[in-house]
């Protein structure tokens, strides 16, 4: 009985292993791969998951229109400063009291004077990104925070310091997934571990055959 025992418990744990190595995205379209522009780009007045909280059209474009690499499979990104300095959000569904680690890639382009980007979560500032519009770059962020209710608002806002109010502040590879807890970790640890064990039996038993 013993064996099977095991065999189970390294399944489950591989399975759990498996949930924690790829924690789903809670952002709705974060890589902004729709609506697909192709080789261009587009002003809608509306796009999945995001709102615009300025009344301006939301402007998505293939990346190399911005001066930037492809930094997702989509190669496409939100500008923020679609017409004006703009503000997009998105609201998801959360677990109070859990933590979530919350991640984006900000770009900047190679004019537009100065930008900054402030980034809020639930009103809160949880980031800011600037950019001196000279250089064409990606720059990844990630922050760890924790839900205080059961939704949470993302925000991402342009500020003006001084740079073009309609060329600035993109924008991609946005994602929200929940932070294992130790009780995962310590089953996939387990489960690695019994698998080892295995493999090495079946080795010794094929080895004495």
């Amino acid at each position: 009985m013993k064996k099977p025992l095991m065999w189970l418990t390294a399944a489950l744990a591989s399975c759990a292993m498996v949930g924690v190595g790829h924690a789903a995205n809670l952002i709705v379209n974060g890589d902004f791969s729709t609506p697909n522009v192709g080789s261009g780009f587009g002003d809608f007045a509306s796009i999945p998951g995001w709102t615009s909280n300025t009344g301006d059209s939301l402007e998505v474009g293939s990346s190399p229109i911005y001066g930037l690499s492809c930094y997702t499979t989509a190669c496409q990104n939100l500008e923020v400063n679609a017409n004006t300095f703009g503000s997009v959000s998105q609201t998801v569904t959360l677990t109070a009291g859990e933590k979530y680690t919350l991640s984006w890639v900000y770009g900047g382009r190679n004019a537009g004077g100065p930008q900054q980007l402030d980034v809020l979560f639930g009103g809160a500032l949880v980031g800011v990104d600037n950019s001196n519009g000279v250089t064409a770059s990606w720059t990844p962020n990630s922050v760890t925070l924790v839900a205080t209710s059961s939704s949470e608002t993302l925000t991402f806002t342009s500020v003006d310091v001084g740079g073009s109010p309609s060329f600035g502040n993109e924008l991609t590879g946005v994602s929200l997934s929940a932070v294992p807890e130790p009780a995962s970790w310590a089953l996939m640890l387990i489960g690695a571990a019994a698998t080892g064990a295995g493999l090495r039996r079946r080795r010794g038993a094929a080895a004495a055959a």
